[in-house]
């Protein structure tokens, strides 16, 4: 798959939907744009994230919050589990691995 030329539908969900996911939204933005990728990424609460997930490419969310997005993933969403959600690190470390089994696809 040419991945530099797919633009990628992200989710990030919190459990509350208050900043939390706006602020992973923005470091998963920030990692795409290093990895010169395109992305439109939403933000939203995870009681309302679980029933649009399947839309999506990538659901990025709690390790804890993983488990919500089983349907999703069922249907093609690649679910992406953070440990600490605050880590651009991370993120960037997990959607690198993401993306290297969708290059071998």
């Amino acid at each position: 798959m040419d991945i530099k030329n797919k633009k990628f539908k992200i989710l990030c969900c919190c459990a509350a939907g208050n900043g939390c996911c706006q602020l992973v939204m923005l470091k998963v933005k920030r990692v795409y744009d290093k990895l010169g990728l395109h992305c439109a990424c939403e933000a939203n609460t995870t009681s309302v994230g679980k029933a649009v997930a399947h839309k999506y490419d990538v659901v990025y969310c709690n390790l804890s919050l993983e488990k919500q997005f089983e349907e999703a993933k069922k249907k093609g969403a690649v679910i992406i589990g953070l440990k600490n959600i605050m880590s651009e690190a991370e993120i960037e470390e997990k959607t690198n691995a993401f993306l290297a089994e969708l290059a071998e696809k």
